[in-house]
């Protein structure tokens, strides 16, 4: 399947973030079977070797991510109980902080600009700024975190996409899988944390997925059915994360480069996997790096 450039994404819409939508209508008029479009997806390449630079993640001890923890009492919101709780706490702190709308996301991308514009005008935020909020409220607790937008083999035919969170777990030694517009995380059978990666994996070969009973979408229960084995399933045939995991990395400014990196099964055409593309815009440029090694792009921090 012919795939598209990121930087073309933009071009699609203006601004990519728009392409994302809700689950919920869409699931209501759609009755693809994307369990089995994603098993017959090309498997990945795990011998190609790295062609982006590695992947960063803020210290907690930057200033602004400093003033974040402070300004919300995250410390209060975490608790002190182990790294997974507290990151539980601090995911389900957030969910309630800004609900979810299908909107244009904000002109300044910062966890503290969301919650604040959300609590003066009650103007709630897409999936990708709330995944956006999450991962600086991760850093700011010292745990490294990225955001995961998530397209469909149908991409880039306008389609809708979801943007998640992967959290890295120090006690765990691996990424788990946490969506704040939800307020979901997934686990096994035995009661396992699952990463994005093994969710696709679960999905593909039907081993049990169990959703947190938490997990919700405008406060009502999402049903694992429609979320994960439908729209989940949809949109994890093709992932990007940004390179670097900071403090306002997303805000389109004067003089940014926005660095992403671009998981794809094996056997994409276009974009060709041993090159970047660059594409620069009036104030900004988004330089996008590709690869089909899965192991790479979820290479510990």
């Amino acid at each position: 399947m012919k795939t598209l450039s990121l930087f073309k994404v933009f071009n699609l819409t203006g601004c990519f973030l728009t392409l994302f939508a809700s689950y919920a209508p869409a699931m209501q008029r759609d009755s693809v079977d994307y369990i089995t479009v994603l098993r017959k997806s090309t498997p990945y390449n795990r011998k190609s070797d790295q062609n982006f630079p590695a992947f960063t993640y803020q210290a907690a001890s930057d200033s602004h991510l400093t003033q974040l923890r402070t300004n919300y009492n995250l410390d209060s919101v975490a608790g002190k109980e182990d790294e997974v709780t507290r990151a539980i706490r601090l995911l389900q702190w957030f969910h309630n902080q800004v609900p979810h709308e299908d909107v244009r996301p904000l002109k300044v991308l910062t966890a503290s600009n969301i919650i604040e514009t959300y609590k003066k005008t009650k103007f709630a935020q897409g999936c990708y700024p709330l995944s956006i909020a999450m991962n600086e409220i991760f850093l700011s607790m010292g745990i490294k975190s990225r955001s995961v937008i998530c397209f469909s083999g149908r991409f880039p035919v306008p389609n809708g996409g979801h943007v998640i969170n992967a959290v890295y777990i120090d006690s765990l030694n691996k990424w788990i899988y946490m969506d704040p517009q939800e307020n979901a995380y997934i686990k096994d059978e035995k009661g396992s944390f699952l990463s994005i990666a093994e969710v696709r994996e679960r999905l593909i070969d039907g081993r049990p997925l169990v959703l947190n009973s938490t997990a919700n979408y405008h406060q009502v229960p999402s049903k694992k059915e429609v979320y994960l084995y439908q729209f989940m399933a949809e949109h994890l045939y093709r992932m990007i994360c940004p390179l670097h995991s900071e403090w306002n990395s997303q805000t389109r400014e004067d003089g940014k480069i926005l660095e992403y990196v671009e998981l794809l099964p094996y056997g994409s055409q276009e974009p060709a996997i041993d090159v970047y593309e660059t594409k620069k815009y009036e104030k900004y440029t988004v330089i996008s790096y590709h690869t089909n090694n899965d192991l790479l792009f979820w290479q510990k921090p």
